[in-house]
């Protein structure tokens, strides 16, 4: 291919339209980097944020909505079912139909919500990274749901060892690896950080001598811990005149949000809580806040909001869920981690780093070089090339489109999608010939999706019509061709021969 990147199709299995979501955020951040080594197909279910930001930077869009299996995720017992009916959805064929199109070096598939993508590639033989960015829940499926998941991949990665730990303990046979994902501390714009600090804090009515405490989520629910962190900062108000609390999201329950805003209204403390809106451009919020608060009831995936805030200098305290905890040991911030739901514990390290402002200072400059030299953008490229050394070759089959598997119909298999034969009549008249059937595992078979069923062409024989009487008047042209050649030749060498004599 002349030099030519391999192709790399990616498959996302949300694109929202008002804001990013932290997966969302986190597969736009690996496919920029993709984009060095290949070149990248990103299919996604409708048109959004992350589609228009991937084709700005040159990214093939393909919409195609593919329903999603949450049982995957929940551990449900209702997982086999559901993926039986997933694929009689119209995508289950589109799918396959995509993937012979684009011939891929590798395919990734995005969260364990995203099973048909990854059945479908790994059924056609693709590579497959199936990626996984939250930990399936610890459920009496739970085995069920990562046997799955490991048997339709070649490797499973995942953005944490939380993320990986289920995959481990009940598929230790599989193939996983690490990558956590990264940040850009230049693309952040860090000259602008004073200027944006200064305005916010103007915009709120806050002076430089105000110390604010941030909450962060892209959608807010009731893991996400919002009441905890509202109780937890309540008795910090209470000691000190000088506290303020920035609450940032987009309700994803509304009943919940507005019990977390009583809760702050009737303390008596209101003036010091502002909520607002998701801030897509972090750039722009971050620098207000002095330590950042991350107070996830499960076992997160990664922790982005944990990591944005270190990159950006600041104090970070979390309670020690899932992938929370990976990031603030990788980082030195042990001692900031708080046991899940423990509200106490999260108001002390809270308090100790908005009431000192030499600690505070030293820890947020600790956290921007510690932050960079675990998860920047050069660890990341080190850990995404050793992720592509270890992809298997392409196992696209090379047999004959023509299968037949234990029983006596034969399929034609086109672009992913088998077609059976409905007659011995309608194999012939299309010219094929039984010798060229290759014989398949059953399963294989029943991997693909099924087509219209080819009938029997009207007004030809069996053995006479069609693509089979041209090619036997093709073979018996040329044989005539050849023996009149053969005839010719044998004249003219008797004719030399006569000459000789003479």
């Amino acid at each position: 291919m002349n030099g030519a990147k391999p192709k790399l199709v990616i498959f996302s299995h949300i694109c929202s339209q008002s804001f990013v979501t932290g997966a969302e955020k986190l597969l736009l951040l690996i496919t920029r980097e993709m984009l060095r080594r290949f070149q990248c197909v990103l299919v996604v279910p409708q048109g959004g944020e992350i589609a228009d930001k991937a084709r700005a930077m040159g990214i093939k869009i393909v919409m195609l909505d593919i329903p999603l299996c949450v049982s995957l995720y929940t551990a449900a017992p209702t997982i086999h079912e559901e993926l039986a009916a997933m694929k009689k959805h119209p995508s289950w064929s589109r799918i396959h139909i995509l993937l012979e199109e684009e011939r891929p070096s590798c395919v990734l598939v995005n969260t364990s919500v995203h099973p048909l993508p990854a059945l479908a590639s790994k059924a056609l033989g693709f590579p497959t990274v199936w990626m996984l960015m939250e930990t399936i829940m610890d459920r009496l499926d739970r085995k069920t749901a990562v046997e799955l998941i490991s048997a339709n991949s070649d490797i499973v990665a995942g953005i944490s060892h939380t993320t990986l730990k289920p995959v481990h303990e009940h598929a230790p046979q599989s193939k996983t690896f690490m990558l956590p994902p990264y940040m850009n501390r230049d693309e952040l714009l860090p000259n602008s950080w004073p200027y944006h600090r200064m305005r916010l804090r103007q915009l709120y009515g806050w002076g430089e001598h105000h110390r604010v405490a941030g909450f962060l989520a892209a959608t807010i629910y009731r893991s996400k811990g919002l009441e905890q962190f509202i109780d937890a900062m309540l008795p910090i108000a209470a000691s000190d005149r000088r506290m303020r609390f920035l609450v940032l999201g987009k309700s994803a329950d509304d009943a919940y949000y507005r019990h977390c805003q009583r809760l702050a209204a009737e303390s008596g403390y209101s003036d010091r809580f502002i909520f607002l809106p998701f801030a897509e451009q972090i750039q722009h919020v971050f620098p207000v806040m002095d330590v950042v608060v991350v107070p996830s009831l499960v076992a997160e995936g990664f922790g982005m909001t944990a990591l944005e805030g270190l990159v950006f200098g600041k104090g970070v305290v979390a309670f020690s869920s899932g992938g929370l905890t990976e990031i603030l040991q990788a980082t030195g911030n042990r001692e900031y981690l708080v046991p899940p739901g423990d509200v106490a514990g999260l108001t002390e390290r809270v308090n100790a780093l908005l009431s000192n402002d030499e600690l505070r200072l030293a820890v947020g400059e600790r956290n921007m070089a510690a932050a960079q030299q675990a998860f920047g953008v050069d660890a990341f490229r080190q850990r995404l090339d050793a992720l592509i050394e270890q992809l298997p070759p392409s196992m696209v089959r090379k047999r004959n489109s023509l299968w037949r598997g234990s029983g006596p119909t034969v399929y034609l298999v086109e672009h992913g999608v088998k077609r059976p034969f409905g007659s011995e009549q309608a194999f012939l008249q299309r010219g094929y010939a039984f010798e060229d059937v290759s014989a398949v595992p059953d399963e294989e078979l029943q991997k693909l999706p099924s087509g219209p069923t080819l009938l029997g062409l009207g007004g030809t024989s069996a053995r006479g019509g069609g693509k089979l009487r041209r090619r036997r008047a093709t073979k018996a042209k040329r044989r005539r061709s050849v023996r009149r050649r053969g005839r010719s030749a044998g004249r003219k060498a008797t004719g030399r021969k006569a000459q000789r004599r003479r």
